[in-house]
């Protein structure tokens, strides 16, 4: 009994072992381990401008950035458990300026998403507003999805 006990003691041991190297692996594939991973890309789709911004969620500042025409900005983050994670953004285009959330359930609902793989979510804005894809698509094609307009 005590070989047996033994025995199974070390097995549950491996076990752990090799189950808490997994969780805490660095790798990108295991980062967001148990949770949705999503990439957000902003474009500028208009010809001759600059366009400002600030993004920020209730726990991370991701600071003010500036795109110019057929440039982008990105960034990455693993949603929370609950799926209620937030990301908002301030837009300002010469006198023009919209505010509008960047990733929410919303968001997360029009372009789907998987536990297994990097969830791609990109916007474009353009003189008329702002648009939607699942998808890296060109600035004209109809796909994209007019979400809002510019104040």
């Amino acid at each position: 009994m005590g070989i047996f006990f033994t025995n199974k003691l070390c097995y549950h041991l491996i076990i752990l072992s090799c189950f808490a190297c997994f969780c805490i692996t660095p790798s990108n594939s295991l980062k967001c381990f148990g949770t949705f991973k999503w990439v957000i890309t902003i474009n500028d789709g208009i010809p001759n401008s600059t366009i400002d911004f600030h993004v920020k969620s209730r726990d991370d500042d991701l600071g003010s950035h500036s795109i110019t025409y057929d440039n982008n900005y990105a960034f990455e983050f693993c949603e929370n458990f609950v799926q209620n994670t937030v990301f908002w953004a301030d837009f300002y285009y010469g006198k023009k300026f919209v505010h509008f959330n960047v990733f929410d359930r919303k968001v997360a609902q029009v372009v789907g998403g998987s536990i297994f793989k990097e969830n791609p979510v990109f916007w474009l804005l353009k003189d008329d507003g702002y648009y939607l894809s699942k998808k890296a698509l060109s600035y004209n094609d109809s796909a994209w999805i007019h979400r809002g307009t510019w104040s």
